[in-house]
């Protein structure tokens, strides 16, 4: 990717703290936890939590007879993109349906209506006809694209807890290579029954709030939500006049050794990896979410990494989903902007591996850059590095 030429235009962010990306930036400075009692499905256990959104009013979100059809999953991000464009000074009715992109990354996509309609398969031998196309994965991609016009590239990913950084990426990729003039890209992923009980039965999920970077920490908590970054070139965003919110300076995707499922355990060879695009950032909004072996690893890499360098995380206020990663790429775009950088809901200092990691209230400080760290099981890695334009 050419250093510069992406600017960040525009930012949506749809979380537990509401359908505003205002709601969602002030929810992280006062240090709110967005995770509640469960009231969806009955919870496998008394005591765990989750972030969950609160449900709009379907019509102010899609504005077609289609769109009002579509999933929880597809209304998020399809939210999360109109607060994004609204952020860009952008109307739908006025993109260029086929120069813009969309890409979108999910960890699981539709989780409710598919377990919906498996359990009338399962039971009566026929599954509900009108649920099905919203089971298909890319399906967010489609209702959104319909929605709001757009007619160029689209693209899904999923990889795992990295997928919505992965998405940007993609996004900063395709404006970079001039495959269009503006690209949506970001991550969404929903809370749902089945997954919820899996993660239970295998004592992954903490009882009441995640604590990332804690060392007393006992798992993680589930979230939803969506995070979408307007992405245009420079100079085409300074041809319409609008104000760049940040530089997408860099993009990294690297792996490193890990067994499929599990967390990598060699956190000098992440850091080795991570050091060219951490160690001389002004933040790092990390992917800590208080599973004890994935903030092992991170702390441990980022104290190589990025030794003195602050260090927060959203996951303890938002939960950990595939879209999270999207969601801090949005609060990164925001501390640049302000020279805030909001605190790590649910930590006790001190935090592991001794970093300075932002706690109990929001920094004031100069924010000139911040990196965002995605990582993922099985090794997986993507970082976005933000500067101010």
């Amino acid at each position: 990717m050419t250093a510069g030429n992406v600017v960040v235009t525009g930012a949506g962010a749809v979380s537990a703290f509401g359908w505003e990306a205002e709601a969602f930036w002030n929810g992280l400075l006062e240090g709110r936890s967005g995770m509640a009692p469960i009231t969806r499905f009955t919870p496998k256990a008394h005591g765990l939590l989750a972030a969950t959104v609160p449900a709009p009013e379907s019509r102010s979100v899609a504005r077609t007879s289609v769109g009002r059809r579509m999933d929880w999953v597809s209304l998020m991000a399809l939210g999360a993109c109109h607060a994004a464009l609204a952020d860009a000074g952008l109307e739908p009715g006025a993109l260029p349906g086929d120069r813009t992109g969309l890409g979108l990354g999910s960890a699981y996509g539709n989780l409710q209506e598919t377990e919906t309609f498996l359990d009338r398969l399962f039971e009566r031998g026929a599954g509900t006809p009108l649920l099905f196309p919203n089971l298909v994965f890319n399906a967010p991609l489609s209702y959104v694209s319909i929605e709001l016009g757009i007619t160029g590239e689209t693209a899904m990913f999923s990889v795992l807890e990295a997928s919505g950084e992965t998405a940007i990426a993609w996004g900063a990729d395709l404006v970079d290579d001039a495959r269009a003039d503006v690209c949506l890209a970001g991550g969404v992923d929903e809370v749902g029954a089945a997954l919820h009980r899996i993660l239970a039965d295998a004592g992954a999920l903490a009882r009441g709030t995640p604590r990332p970077f804690d060392r007393g920490a006992d798992g993680w908590a589930l979230g939803e939500g969506a995070g979408v970054l307007v992405l245009e070139s420079a100079a085409g965003a300074r041809e319409r006049g609008a104000r760049p919110r940040a530089r997408l300076a860099a993009t990294a995707a690297f792996s490193v050794p890990a067994t499929v499922h599990g967390w990598a355990r060699d956190e000098g060879a992440l850091a080795e990896r991570l050091a060219p695009h951490v160690r001389d950032v002004d933040v790092v909004f990390a992917g800590a979410s208080g599973d004890p072996a994935r903030d092992r690893l991170e702390a441990a890499a980022l104290a190589r990494s990025a030794p003195g360098v602050p260090v927060t995380a959203v996951r303890g206020a938002l939960g950990d989903f595939g879209g999270a990663g999207s969601l801090a790429a949005v609060a990164a775009v925001r501390a640049l902007e302000t020279g805030i950088v909001p605190p790590t809901a649910g930590l006790r200092l001190p935090a592991r591996a001794g970093l300075d990691v932002v706690c109990g209230a929001p920094r004031c400080q100069a924010v000139r850059s911040a990196a965002v760290v995605g990582l993922a099981r099985g090794g997986a890695c993507r970082v976005l590095r933000f500067e101010a334009p």
